[in-house]
């Protein structure tokens, strides 16, 4: 973990939901260029200026390379506050474990656990089977706009 994501302000209105994003398959489609690389991250940060209030902690693999505070600063500044975290922040050295297991293991180190949380991810495997909080997105294009359709049917009450 890198010693700015420890600056990072955590604290969070119990109102938001939360919203756990991939980037891999979801921000850009997998294996793309990285000329393509967050080209699907308009139509999301569109997407959730339209949504009730939502906050992003990032459970994408691009943690291990780059901190939270660095991830942050690819979205648009409107964006960025609502940027909260990361799941690897709550223990880096765990391996091994799901996308699912990070995000529970995320929610229990913020005493979070009653929150209502959504999964943006491509993969699937990396959850429960039938799992009601993960909108699963084709890798091969990212993010797309019958996704952007689901995300706020189900983010809206």
């Amino acid at each position: 973990m890198a010693a700015t994501d420890l600056e990072l302000d955590f604290t969070s209105p119990k109102q938001a939901i939360l919203l756990f994003l991939d980037f891999d398959g979801v921000l850009h489609p997998v294996h793309c260029s990285p000329a393509q690389h967050l080209c699907c991250r308009p139509l999301l940060e569109d997407t959730l200026r339209s949504a009730p209030p939502v906050e992003i902690v990032i459970s994408s693999t691009w943690q291990e390379a780059h901190s939270v505070k660095a991830l942050t600063k690819l979205f648009s500044p409107d964006m960025q506050p609502r940027i909260i975290g990361g799941t690897l922040a709550a223990d880096p050295d765990r391996e091994e474990e799901t996308r699912y297991d990070q995000i529970l293991r995320f929610l229990r180190w913020k005493n979070w656990t009653g929150r209502p949380w959504l999964a943006l991810d491509d993969a699937d495997h990396e959850f429960p089977e039938g799992c009601s909080e993960l909108v699963l997105c084709n890798g091969a294009t990212g993010f797309e706009t019958g996704k952007a359709q689901e995300l706020l049917q189900r983010l809206r009450p």
